[in-house]
């Protein structure tokens, strides 16, 4: 049965263009299917808040915080609206957004995050109107640190914290009662999102991030003479063997550890080599430019990606979760990463584990992958995976179905 085009609001407290997130992708995907799809988030940048943006975002960004505007991206309406300065886990706030929600009278929104003053109005919004409410997260275990259990009742010292406490469960709670479905990005999310933040079990689908593969997959047509040229432009040797790593680069990611396991082997007189596209701060930058093997390229956009995907061998992430992980599997790539990660999925049967932290096993990984004599059937086991389980199109029909059910009752 013909689904009819609903009108779909997402809410993101941060955007930037050509970047890989979320809020970059889902809507594009869902304006594809045929529906009229609009973003409304502040005029903050993605990292807005770091310390480092100027010399670490600015440069591939621009200025952190820019201009309101209005505008199709990728199918689907930008609204950027000026922000509000939060002091909630960090996040800003948008002016005006539930007013700006009346204006728009969807029959869909979707937010990403819970513990947000956005998600909060949405809420609102919602109970008021019928509108229906579905929400994600994705905070992992790797990164919560109980920092959204802002007013925990062991500090309650007045009546002004006794309000902030009972005003942030009361709007947990108020997020939970108009929510249709919450979709948690991995297991170790649901359980966050269940215990931490008092969504309803019954609610909780997993769904994993996914990948845009019109952007990223394996090489089509002729590409050999351009990517020789890529690698001779970054200083790799033509026949080397390339770990990528690609995102932020500070000391919570980790990629200074990939870096001094590159070293390492270099020293043994390996051929292996290390490439690093992001940014960081200088000392961070410095960290991996002082290991032999290693290049460092700035942030490319999103669409420029794939091509440095295409000059390695395999990626590694040695700490933490990243959508960066999808999109070097949809480009062939076996991974690894490290083994405190809860979306193993992603890496059974083209990649690896390794002990978090430990450059010597780092090390071992890296080098049992340059002698595998079968990198290519792992590389075919992750584009399988890619297809059926991270696409950004299959997860948009999925919402898509949801949003459906919700509104016929």
């Amino acid at each position: 049965m013909k689904t009819l085009p609903l009108k779909i609001v997402i809410i993101s407290d941060w955007y930037s263009e050509g970047m890989g997130y979320a809020e970059n992708f889902l809507p594009k995907a869902l304006a594809a299917q045929g529906h009229d799809v609009h973003l409304l988030t502040s005029t903050a940048q993605v990292y807005y808040t770091s310390k480092s943006y100027n010399k670490t975002y600015e440069p591939f960004l621009g200025p952190s915080v820019v201009d309101p505007v209005v505008k199709i991206i990728d199918g689907y309406t930008l609204h950027r609206l000026p922000l509000i300065p939060s002091k909630l886990n960090g996040m800003p706030g948008i002016e005006g957004l539930y007013s700006y929600l009346e204006c728009l009278s969807p029959q869909i929104v979707q937010v990403f995050e819970i513990a947000s003053s956005t998600t909060f109005i949405a809420a609102d919004y919602c109970t008021k109107t019928g509108c229906k409410l579905f929400i994600e997260s994705h905070t992992h275990a790797s990164v919560f640190k109980g920092a959204d259990k802002r007013y925990p009742l062991g500090i309650l010292i007045n009546a002004v914290n006794l309000f902030r406490c009972y005003w942030y469960r009361k709007a947990l709670s108020n997020v939970n009662e108009a929510t249709i479905k919450c979709y948690p990005i991995a297991s170790d999310v649901a359980k966050i999102v269940e215990n931490e933040f008092g969504i309803s079990k019954q609610k909780i689908e997993i769904q994993s991030l996914g990948v845009d593969t019109s952007i990223f997959h394996p090489p089509k047509g002729d590409f050999v003479d351009e990517l020789v040229k890529l690698r001779k432009k970054i200083g790799l040797e033509e026949n080397s063997f390339v770990c990528i790593y690609t995102g932020r680069f500070s000391s919570s990611k980790n990629p200074q550890c990939l870096a001094k396991a590159v070293g390492n082997l270099q020293k043994k007189g390996v051929n292996i080599q290390g490439l690093f596209v992001g940014n960081g701060t200088e000392l961070e930058v410095d960290e991996i430019n002082k290991h032999k093997g290693c290049f460092v390229h700035p942030f490319v956009p999103v669409n420029d990606l794939r091509k440095f995907y295409w000059i390695a061998n395999i990626g590694v992430w040695p700490a933490q979760e990243s959508t960066s992980q999808l999109d070097a599997i949809a480009c062939g790539l076996p991974i690894i990463v490290s083994s405190n990660v809860k979306v193993s999925e992603r890496v059974d049967g083209n990649g690896l584990l390794y002990r978090d932290g430990d450059e010597i096993n780092l090390e071992e990984k890296i080098y049992q992958m340059y002698l595998n004599e079968d990198i290519q059937g792992m590389s075919e086991i992750g584009l399988s995976k890619i297809e059926t389980q991270f696409s950004w199109n299959a997860i948009a029909k999925c919402r898509i179905s949801d949003y459906q059910r919700a509104i016929m009752g």
